[in-house]
C-alpha cells in the first residue's frame, strides 16, 4: 500500500493494481520479437495484444502490425516465413491450424491462466455434461473457449451471470458443468453455481477466475470503502478494468480513465482521500503518471 500525504487529499494506490503476469509476459514476447526482426520484416499480432489502446499504439509505433483476423494476413510466397503473435486472450485451435497452413510461424502469447478454462471446458463436454460459461460471448477469451469445444456435439450456453439463469431452461435431469471468464467477479460465479444447483440433477463447477483478477477486485473493494473518490485506469475495452470501476462505484465516486490526459481537476475538489487502481493491462508508468498529476492538480486547487 502506498500513501502520500498532500496539502489536501491523501492519495492511495490499491495494494493490487496494474500489469498481471500474463500481460507482462506477452509484452515481453512482443518486445523481443520486434527487437529480433530483420529490417522491414513485419511482426503480426492476431487481435489486440492486450486491452490497452495506449500500449497497443506504442508497439504499433515500434513496427508491430495488428490484424483483426487471420483473413487479413497477407499470403506468403513459397518458402517465405512470417511471425505472428497470439494475443494474451488466446484463440481457438482451428485458428492456429489455419495459421500453420498459411505458413506463419506462431508465437503463442496466450496467458497460461486463460488456458485453464479451455482445458476444463473440453473435459466437461467430453464427460457428457452440458457446458455453461459465465462471460461475454463476444470477448476473445470466450471465443477461444467456444473454439476449443467446437465440433464436439455438445450443448454450450454463454450467459453474463446468474441474472440470466432463466434463459438456460435447465431441466431436473440435466448434468451441468460450469466455468467462468477469468475476469468476471467470483461472487457472481458463486451465485450462478448456487442457482444452477436448485434446478439440475448434477453440477460440476470449476473456479476459472484468475487469482490476479480476484486480488485486484478485493483490493479495490477495500480501497473504495475508505475513499471519497477512486480513479480506475485502463482501456474501456478491458473487461477486468471495467469490473474494477463497477465495484468501486458501489461504494464511492469513481471515474474510469484510459490515461492521465482524461483526468479533470474538478473531480478532486473537496476530496480528502483519493484512491487509484488499474486494470491488468495498465503499465505501472500510467499509474505513476496519474498519481503525479493528482498531486499537481491538488496543489493548484
Amino acid at each position: 500500500m502506498i500513501q502520500v500525504q498532500l496539502n489536501k487529499p491523501i492519495i492511495e494506490i490499491a495494494s493490487s493494481a496494474g500489469w498481471c503476469f500474463g500481460v507482462e509476459r506477452i509484452v515481453e514476447m512482443a518486445e523481443k520479437l520486434l527487437a529480433q526482426r530483420a529490417p522491414d520484416e513485419p511482426v503480426y499480432c492476431l487481435g489486440e495484444l492486450i486491452h490497452n489502446p495506449q500500449e497497443v499504439a506504442r508497439l504499433r509505433a515500434k513496427g508491430m502490425v495488428f490484424v483483426k483476423s487471420h483473413e487479413e494476413l497477407p499470403p506468403l510466397e513459397p518458402g517465405q516465413r512470417r511471425k505472428v503473435l497470439i494475443r494474451a486472450h488466446g484463440v481457438a485451435p482451428s485458428v492456429k491450424k489455419i495459421l500453420r497452413e498459411k505458413g506463419y510461424e506462431i508465437f503463442d502469447g496466450t496467458c497460461p491462466l486463460v488456458t485453464i478454462p479451455h482445458r476444463f471446458a473440453r473435459e466437461i463436454v467430453e464427460q457428457g455434461y452440458r457446458l455453461v460459461i459465465m462471460g461475454d460471448r463476444e470477448h476473445p477469451e470466450i471465443q477461444g473457449i467456444l473454439g476449443e469445444v467446437e465440433g464436439l456435439n455438445a450443448r454450450v450456453d454463454v450467459i453474463p451471470g446468474p441474472e440470466a439463469i432463466e434463459a438456460l431452461q435447465i431441466k431436473a435431469s440435466d448434468r451441468v458443468g460450469l466455468i467462468s471468464q477469468t475476469t468476471h467477479p467470483f461472487e457472481k460465479f458463486a451465485q450462478l453455481v448456487g442457482e444452477v444447483l436448485k434446478h439440475a440433477l448434477e453440477v460440476k463447477a470449476y473456479n476459472t477466475i484468475c487469482q490476479a483478477t480476484f486480488d485486484r477486485q478485493d483490493a479495490i473493494r477495500e480501497l473504495a470503502q475508505r475513499c471519497d473518490l477512486v480513479i480506475v485506469i485502463g482501456g474501456r475495452n478491458s473487461s477486468n478494468t471495467c469490473r474494477l470501476a463497477e465495484i468501486a462505484s458501489q461504494y464511492t465516486v469513481c471515474y474510469h480513465i484510459e490515461d492521465v490526459s482524461e483526468l479533470k481537476g474538478a473531480w478532486l475538489q473537496g476530496k480528502r482521500r483519493i484512491g487509484i487502481s488499474a486494470g491488468a493491462s495498465t503499465p505501472t508508468r500510467c499509474i505513476e503518471e496519474v498519481k503525479t498529476a493528482i498531486e499537481h492538480l491538488s496543489g493548484c486547487l
